[in-house]
């Protein structure tokens, strides 16, 4: 028997393991998304800002912008209002002219506390930074307070002869909408310099130090092109405790290209500040530090990213007026309410190149719960639709396997006989495959169609915020792992279903007909895979553990019922071509001679 593996059953796992490698390039290069109907999207919301231009502007305010977090000392006492619905509560406040947290009524982090987005901030959403000396904030006061909108106002100079003044009115469930005017009292034109917006914080939701991973920003420009940073990229880092790197100071976008929305998120949940008319010039990212709590693991600070939009200046005629709109969804990562708005904030999901299999797993998934209500069955219901699309594949592969093992004798026969002459081998290896009608990489097949569904479900639960807190069994959070118990002094988790995965995974390799005696390069490649996927899912959503399981089950169901079936017969393949060939030039057109 010869040991090891020749030359072509390495090319053959070579082969495997390229195609896993290259999908996702493959899939872009083939697959690649439709500039035309993104940026229909994108223009489809025309509300220009209006402004009365002057004909010789006098810039009377120099552009004194400091971004850095609570760079403002708040001298006045604060004002707050609240706008409230079935969905979020609201809080404004003078401090800043803006929002100061968002409740949303329908999400808890630990019952009954409610998880509340921009709490602990140094800045309020919208606050304002550009018309004021550093340190100092616009005299905001409140108008308006009612049900239904806020009126907060502000002298825009110090004489009061420039006034900004923001209407904020409750837009949907998750949405609220600012009108900001600023109106020139004065006889003469004025011209404002570049300002910029806060967006507020992405931040820790459950106070988690493995929550670090998804906090973040991004922003979405007018090229098409969304851009995400993580806080990671703003903490010291080292490479197994060598080549320390310090943290980023700040983020911004390219000076070449227009911001239409920014982003400030955690895994599940966003704040995506939108500008409609003209885009922003620039967005920016800091590091902050929130106040009033702390990790609830390390009991250190809470650390966050806060994300700014910058704006150009605007120019007033005499006893003129502009007026800029903006939107906040401040919101679960709901991927059918994201693409229900005007400028394709649903790219905060983050689906990325996965997002043509994510989404209709989501679809189905979502479909299938409005029945089952569980989304541990849903998941159960939705893996076994995928089989049923995946059977008829994993049925050929199987056959192919079973067509191996017959023709093993014959494989081994060519080994011996051209043992000293491994290109001969190849070649004669190859020859009798082809006779055969055998396909040496059949088994990879199913890994490779298997992959992309994978790939989805993972995408898709990254940020998916359906399965957050959702129970199924022993899971208590199928977002989360199924930790049921945490080694004492080690501090390693005990995460049954992962370790249940790979049993599955090994009992499917153990029962698959293999050829004795010849190198299977699938076999080869295959038998590190329940090692790969088990250190790779063990601490990852438990729901993914859960569908990966699940498809194992009904891959094993399937190898028994096609293990009964009778062996096929190893004949060799009669090639049309060779009967045209036979025909044509010995004897006549139809092979008569």
């Amino acid at each position: 028997m010869k040991k090891g593996m020749d030359r072509t059953s390495w090319l053959a796992a070579g082969v495997c393991l390229l195609l896993l490698i290259l999908y996702p390039q493959i899939v872009s290069h083939f697959y690649p998304p439709d500039p035309n109907a993104v940026k229909k999207k994108a223009e489809s919301s025309p509300n220009a800002p209006v402004v009365v231009p002057a004909s010789a502007p006098v810039p009377q305010l120099a552009a004194k912008e400091s971004l850095a977090p609570g760079a403002v000392t708040r001298n006045t006492p604060e004002q707050t209002a609240v706008l409230e619905n079935n969905t979020i509560r609201a809080v404004l406040t003078t401090w800043g002219g803006g929002v100061k947290e968002i409740e949303l009524k329908e999400h808890e982090v630990e019952e009954p506390a409610k998880v509340v987005l921009n709490r602990g901030s140094p800045d309020a959403v919208f606050e304002l930074r550009g018309w004021t000396p550093p340190g100092e904030d616009l005299n905001w006061a409140l108008e308006k307070a009612d049900a239904q909108e806020v009126v907060i106002s502000a002298p825009a100079h110090p004489d009061g002869s420039v006034m900004v003044r923001r209407t904020f009115r409750l837009a949907g469930d998750y949405l609220i909408s600012l009108d900001q005017t600023v109106e020139n009292r004065s006889g003469g034109p004025f011209a404002l310099p570049a300002y910029a917006l806060a967006g507020g914080v992405g931040a820790p939701i459950h106070l988690r130090k493995d929550e670090e991973t998804y906090v973040g920003t991004g922003w979405f420009t007018t090229d098409l092109s969304y851009t995400t940073h993580k806080l990671p990229e703003f903490l010291p880092s080292n490479f197994l405790f060598l080549f320390p790197q310090s943290g980023k100071d700040k983020v911004a976008s390219r000076e070449d290209r227009s911001v239409r929305w920014i982003a400030a998120k955690s895994q599940f949940f966003a704040m995506v500040l939108t500008v409609k008319g003209d885009p922003a010039t620039g967005a920016e990212a800091r590091k902050v530090e929130l106040s009033g709590t702390e990790m609830a693991d390390t009991r250190g600070k809470v650390l966050a990213v806060e994300t700014w939009m910058k704006l150009p200046g605007v120019d007033l005629a005499p006893g003129g007026q502009a007026s800029r709109t903006f939107t906040l969804y401040a919101g679960p990562k709901e991927d059918w309410r994201l693409r229900g708005l005007a400028a394709n904030e649903d790219y905060v999901m983050e689906f990325g190149w996965m997002g043509w299999v994510s989404r209709p797993l989501l679809a189905v998934m979502n479909w299938i719960h409005r029945y089952v209500s569980s989304y541990g069955w849903s998941i159960v219901l939705l893996t076994i639709l995928i089989k049923a699309v995946l059977w008829y594949p994993q049925a050929k592969a199987n056959l192919s396997m079973k067509k191996m093992q017959l023709l093993a004798p014959k494989l081994k026969e060519l080994q011996e006989k051209y043992k000293e002459e491994p290109t001969k081998l190849n070649t004669e290896m190859m020859k009798l495959y082809k006779d055969f009608g055998v396909n040496p990489l059949g088994g990879c097949l199913p890994l490779l169609i298997q992959m992309p569904v994978f790939l989805g479900f993972y995408y898709m639960l990254l940020s998916s915020v359906e399965l957050r807190g959702q129970t199924f069994f022993w899971i208590h959070d199928l977002s989360r792992p199924d930790t049921v118990f945490v080694i004492p002094g080690l501090g390693l988790p005990i995460n049954p279903m992962p370790l249940i995965m790979t049993a599955t995974m090994m009992w499917s390799m153990h029962i698959t007909p293999q050829p004795q005696g010849v190198d299977n390069p699938a076999a080869k490649m295959m038998k590190w895979m329940p090692l790969l996927m088990l250190v790779f899912c063990y601490n990852f959503s438990s729901a993914l553990s859960l569908y990966w399981t699940v498809q194992n089950l009904l891959s094993i169901v399937q190898l028994y019922y096609n293990l009964k079936q009778p062996m096929p017969k190893l004949e060799k393949v009669v090639r049309p071509t060779d009967l045209v060939k036979r025909g044509r030039w010995k004897g006549g057109m139809w092979g008569r001679k």
